[in-house]
């Protein structure tokens, strides 16, 4: 039984690795902002996303062709359990369709290895309750029945993929609408919380509606009242511009402030790069950091990547980087003194004092 369970997962996982091959194939051509500043990409990514959505909610439902139902390999052999294992895979496509449509899509912006390793994922995911089951058969009699719970965790699981939906729809909008130096709208971020708010909040209210028992209604009460707060908190989080004044890039702007001498701080972000909105939050924002930025001789420039930028990406060429995010600094005679696209606090501000003498933090009024 065992033996033959190995077989069935590893034909579980092949499958799913093989999916992952074909992705990858098509998704490593390119660097992720250059795939992301065409919106009508973002934007599609977006769309097939809230389509698994809608499906994952039951609204409508993927079916295989008839003739692939009427395959039915052997499972009392090697050879028979791994075919009935990538049968059992291809099979539950109708029911994994959600998700692999957004893990699809998030493997377009991947490397082809990450591709690969997110795919190989869900094969395991896929395959560790069967191997399991192969181990313990008599684990079969204590598996969980459908019924009204799982329905609210699809149902959950739909409301927060329309809020990844709404994230990618709304920043293509954003770069399709926005025309460089004028900064991209933020008001995207309203929508993706108000999802996240509503998947909480009915996660929360389901929960007591459909069970008496005090512990489920207090773990996932608990569980939905934190999605329903930190949706909330994300949405008044992001929307804030913050504390720093930034100027937008334009060649003649940089050209300027380089003529007058400026310690130039440039950062090249985007509304769709988490990782730039994680580092401007923790890092750009730091007291230490707005303090040093706030001095007369440095000028912030934001070189904002959202949307079709010509003059950001030669900015970006020019200073031989590729993607996002990115912080440099440039000192008063022009040079670069610092260039990173993950750093600290303390570098930055390392940085900022390297490129002016005396250091700005030691500098009288």
């Amino acid at each position: 039984m065992l033996f033959l369970g190995t077989a069935m997962s590893i034909g579980v996982v092949a499958f799913w690795i093989a999916l992952g091959i074909g992705i990858a194939a098509l998704a490593g051509f390119t660097a992720t902002n250059q795939l992301f500043q065409y919106p009508m990409f973002t934007i599609g990514v977006g769309v097939i996303i809230a389509l698994m959505a809608v499906g994952m909610c039951g609204l409508f439902a993927v079916r295989l062709p008839n003739f692939v139902y009427a395959i039915n390999p052997g499972h009392d052999s090697a050879a028979g359990s791994v075919g009935f294992g990538v049968m059992t895979a291809v099979l539950s496509t109708p029911c994994t369709a959600p998700f692999m449509g957004a893990a699809a899509a998030a493997a377009a912006v991947m490397t082809p290895t990450r591709t690969l390793l997110v795919f190989a994922a869900i094969g395991l995911g896929m395959a560790l309750p069967y191997q399991i089951l192969s181990m313990a058969p008599r684990l079969v009699d204590r598996m969980p029945r459908t019924g009204p719970a799982s329905e609210l965790i699809k149902q959950v699981m739909g409301l927060l993929m329309l809020a990844a939906a709404a994230f990618f729809v709304g920043t293509g909008i954003s770069g399709l609408l926005t025309r460089p130096p004028a900064p991209p709208s933020l008001l995207h971020w309203w929508v993706v919380a108000a999802f996240g708010v509503a998947a909480g909040g009915w996660l929360a209210w389901r929960t007591l509606r459909i069970t008496r028992r005090p512990g489920p209604r207090l773990v996932f009460g608990t569980v939905g009242v934190a999605i329903l707060a930190i949706s909330a908190f994300i949405g008044l989080r992001l929307t804030d511009r913050g504390p720093i004044d930034w100027t937008y890039y334009t060649p003649e702007r940089f050209a300027s402030a380089q003529s007058e001498g400026k310690v130039i701080l440039m950062d090249f972000t985007a509304e769709w790069c988490l990782n730039c909105k994680a580092l401007e939050k923790t890092v750009l924002y730091d007291d230490r950091v707005v303090t040093l930025v706030a001095e007369e001789a440095v000028l912030p420039i934001k070189v904002d990547l959202t949307g079709n930028n010509p003059d950001g990406n030669a900015m970006l060429k020019a200073v031989e980087r590729l993607t996002i995010p990115l912080l440099v600094v440039f000192d008063a005679k022009g040079d670069e003194v610092f260039k990173g696209d993950f750093y600290t606090v303390e570098q930055v501000v390392t940085a900022l004092n390297a490129a002016q003498s005396p250091p700005l933090a030691q500098r009288g009024p």
